[in-house]
């Protein structure tokens, strides 16, 4: 038979028939003419209706009108010929010896493609595909003895259902038989996915897993097979984000088909699409290979974009006034009937160059439009959140002239522009991050930047001064191989290192934040070591923040470098040393000032997490001493006092000047690569580098032994996650366990051996109580039994008796209001009393109290703290 004739005859027997006929093809229309519903063949929603008339007649806004068979052509993505194949095995207008029974039709072509299939995977073999590996991809797939791969596709419940054939040459070929329509290759497939991403190839699919390791990848086969397989995945994981990865078939004179078929699949699903950045033909595998798997993974995630609904717009009133945004900036247009003519005159009016909304953004207190433009002179474009709250008003234009937006001058445009602006906004709600940090199930940079695939978009509207540093120079092996060989052996270099891994770990374990401070003279290589450190996520010189600074500002940065790395130079340098002390003691609280707001209330409160790497020429101890400001224990265990140690491993270098000049040179080309493949580890592996933590602390707690202050079991804890963060953080630095383990271990030595083993607090208390006895001890206590007109004493504190014989103690009896106020000076009275008892400095009553009756004075018996010195015992044992 003719196909002329196959197609005549078969569309002459379906003749009043189509609802049944598309109903056995799995083929959804209306019930009725006048009802509208989503169309079966591009997935257009409310615009297609089937008149029917007998022949199938159909009508879609997006792909058009025909008849019924014209609409089997266009949902299975066949031509005339094999639609009206389709449409006769239902009607049984086919030879018979081609026709099996309308019902068994489909169970006989599922059987054949079965045996087609077992059959060639019977003779297939696991190997690399040479089509793959002439891409670079070394994935394991079945080879036939010609070196074809064979690719099985599946439904949404794991029913083999189609096979493809993969050519050395890359020629694809669809094993006859197969049911393909809505049938995938799962590249990657964990149980419970957050994210879906569907690309139309293997090899992009292959290439967009390693940008998204999390994610669940499959690939379609084809563009036109994009929407049924969005579908399906849609209803099998109706909470999961889903990607749609198109090629971009970029030409001149042509239609993006790739973009088109991934827009229509992301808006029928509620989805995003992430088109590759190229000005010529490419998909992502190709742009893979062009750019390298970093950037590339960045542009993917660069990218994305949720795709309006492309549904005509309602028909507007010729003469209606309307708003029109185009590439050279936005206008309000009004339209006028030439009164001679009758021609329509469209008067315009500029409003502000270019701009978009991308959609709206929330935080914990505000709702947010999110715009998007491109400063006059940039590169790149700008995507920002301008709280809703200021569009239309002074404090909203200020920002976005501040910007780059140029915006009109006459007030009753910027009216019309903000009324546009509310208006626009479409899509998913974004989410308003003012911290860094893991956000979303992603790490959000301080300079914006998103590594890992959000739950939702999130963006960042916090502020670093250092935002411009972090940028990349080099690759994560190149790091690898100059800074981190550089470095090793090296403990105090291999500390700060462990410093900068841990920042984002802290976030994954549920860790408190903690500082690093080294310190040595001048020309030591306190700058170089934090400089190598640094370089793990930027350009050390760039990122580097100072102490000179209040510690509001500080605390501001501590915000912008949640889950972070915060490194600050030279303590010496801050403005004040009780400037320095408040940051000290506020940074690794992770809570900011309570403020109030201008509206009432109180502000959010700023909270954040953080680990800094801090350098002076004094350890911060003897510099808030040196100003008067007795530090606090609580200070020193949150910034941890390291004195530095010179370099002893040169590298192969002569000395440590060459070797040091040489890390420079390292760490000024090689930055910021390592660091966010590290942090790429850690999304992948979250689960492994917790229970790394878990395991470092157990580790730690049997080594402290249990009669040390628990000061220096809570520091036992930092040292744990430092020496954490080094053995899972060796796939960044390539160093041996033992290696890491060594230089974590020496660290805490000296940390130790400057802190103490004993209770750092308790310890200053007894310092602070004899220093008072030692200064006043003679000139502000009277000897029991005493005249005062024989030795009148200034500001009397109390009174002194020796005792009987030579060896007895000085006994200190001191009045209740010059102990509380001065002796037991910025402690809690009851606590700093307690812990004089127990070192056997005061002598309590025997009710218990702190206080005693003791002597008579002037025929009175009033209650002292009775003091002593420290006994020896007890200053050899501290």
């Amino acid at each position: 038979m003719r196909n002329i004739d196959l197609i005549r005859d078969t569309a002459s027997a379906a003749q009043g028939r189509w609802r049944a006929v598309l109903a056995q093809l799995g083929i959804t229309v209306p019930d009725n003419a006048r009802q509208h519903a989503s169309c079966p063949a591009c997935g257009g929603k409310d615009r297609f209706r089937f008149d029917d008339d007998g022949r199938g007649a159909h009508f879609c806004n997006q792909c058009g009108a025909g008849d019924g068979l014209e609409l089997v052509q266009k949902v299975r993505q066949c031509d005339i010929t094999a639609a009206a194949r389709l449409v006769a095995e239902v009607v049984g207008t086919l030879p018979a010896s081609s026709v099996t029974a309308p019902a068994d039709a489909p169970a006989a072509k599922r059987q054949r493609f079965l045996q087609r299939y077992q059959a060639l995977a019977r003779q297939a073999v696991p190997g690399v595909s040479a089509y793959l590996a002439g891409k670079g991809l070394a994935a394991t797939y079945p080879l036939l003895p010609d070196g074809r791969l064979l690719l099985a596709l599946q439904t949404a419940e794991g029913t083999v259902t189609a096979a493809q054939t993969l050519a050395p040459d890359g020629k694809k070929r669809l094993l006859t038989d197969s049911a393909k329509t809505g049938a995938y290759h799962p590249v990657t497939a964990p149980t419970h996915p957050d994210t879906l991403i569907l690309a139309e190839g293997l090899a992009t699919a292959l290439s967009v897993s390693q940008m998204n390791p999390t994610a669940m990848t499959v690939a379609a086969i084809d563009a036109g097979n994009l929407l049924p397989v969005a579908r399906a995945l849609r209803t099998r994981f109706p909470a999961a984000r889903l990607i749609v990865a198109a090629d971009n078939d970029t030409a001149p004179g042509k239609a993006n088909t790739g973009k088109q078929w991934a827009e229509k699949a992301a808006r029928e699903v509620n989805g995003w699409v992430a088109l590759p950045p190229t000005d010529e033909k490419a998909d992502w595998d190709d742009y893979r290979q062009q750019a390298g798997i970093e950037a590339a993974t960045r542009a993917f995630q660069a990218s994305l974009y949720q795709p309006t609904d492309d549904t005509p717009p309602a028909r507007r009133e010729p003469l209606a006034p309307f708003v029109d945004s185009r590439a050279t900036g936005v206008y309000w247009v009004t339209p006028k009937a030439d009164r001679d003519s009758g021609d329509i005159i469209q008067h315009e009016q500029w409003l502000c160059s270019p701009l978009a909304v991308a959609g709206v953004g929330r935080d914990d207190a505000e709702q947010y439009l999110i715009l998007r433009w491109q400063p006059a002179g940039a590169t790149q474009a700008v995507t920002a959140a301008l709280p809703l709250a200021d569009v239309g008003e002074r404090e909203g234009w200020r920002t976005l002239k501040a910007g780059g937006v140029t915006v009109t001058t006459r007030p009753y445009l910027r009216a019309i522009l903000a009324d546009w602006l509310q208006r626009q906004h479409s899509g998913e709600v974004w989410h308003i991050a003012h911290s860094t940090g893991w956000q979303c199930g992603a790490y959000l940079m301080p300079d914006g930047e998103v590594i890992g695939t959000p739950s939702r978009p999130v963006l960042f509207r916090g502020r670093s001064a250092t935002a411009s540093g972090y940028g990349i120079s080099g690759t994560a092996e190149s790091w690898r191989e100059s800074v981190a060989r550089l470095a090793s052996g090296n403990p105090s270099m291999m500390t700060a290192i462990a410093a900068a891994l841990a920042a984002p770990l802290i976030g994954l374990s549920g860790s408190d934040g903690f500082g690093l401070h080294f310190y040595e003279q001048s020309s030591a290589g306190k700058t170089t070591t934090a400089n190598v450190a640094t370089s793990l996520y930027g350009d050390p010189q760039a990122l580097k923040l100072t102490w000179y600074g209040t510690a509001l500002g500080i605390a501001n940065e501590a915000e912008a470098h949640n889950d972070g790395l915060l490194p600050l130079d030279e303590v010496g340098q801050g403005s004040d040393a009780r400037s320095v002390s408040t940051s000290a003691y506020t940074l690794f609280n992770g809570v900011g000032k309570l403020q109030g707001a201008r509206e009432g209330g109180n502000r959010e409160l700023k909270r954040w997490r953080t680990v800094a790497i801090s350098t002076g020429e004094m350890d911060m101890e003897t510099f808030l001493a040196s100003a008067g400001i007795p530090p606090k224990a609580g200070q020193l265990v949150r910034l941890l006092n390291l004195p530095l140690e010179k370099a002893r491993q040169f590298h192969g270098y002569p000395d440590g000047k060459v070797h040091a000049d040489a890390l420079k040179a390292a760490y000024r080309t090689h930055y910021g690569a390592a660091g966010r493949a590290w942090i790429r580890y850690l999304a992948e592996h979250r689960e492994d580098a917790i229970q790394a933590v878990s395991e470092a602390e157990t580790r730690w707690r049997s080594l402290i032994p249990a009669d040390y202050g628990e000061q220096v079991h809570r520091v036992a804890e930092r040292f744990a996650i430092l020496e954490a963060a080094l053995l899972v953080g060796r796939t960044v630095t390539g160093w041996e366990p033992q290696a890491c383990r060594d230089a974590i271990q020496h660290s805490f030595n000296a940390w130790i051996k400057e802190f103490g083993t004993g209770n750092k607090e308790h310890q200053q208390i007894t310092a602070q109580a004899e220093a008072f006895l030692n200064t006043y001890g003679l000139s502000r206590y009277a000897p029991v039994g005493y005249d005062p007109r024989d030795l009148p004493i200034r500001e009397l504190a109390g009174y002194r008796d020796k005792g009987k014989h030579d060896d007895e103690p000085m006994v200190f009896y001191t009045f209740p209001a010059t102990f509380e106020a001065e002796i037991a000076r910025g402690f809690n009275v009851r606590h700093f009393a307690r812990v004089l008892a127990q070192s056997g400095m005061l002598k309590p009553g025997a009710d218990g109290k702190h206080t005693r009756k003791s002597i008579r004075v002037d025929g009175r018996q009033p209650r002292f703290y009775v003091l002593m010195y420290l006994p020896e015992e007890a200053e050899t044992t501290d």
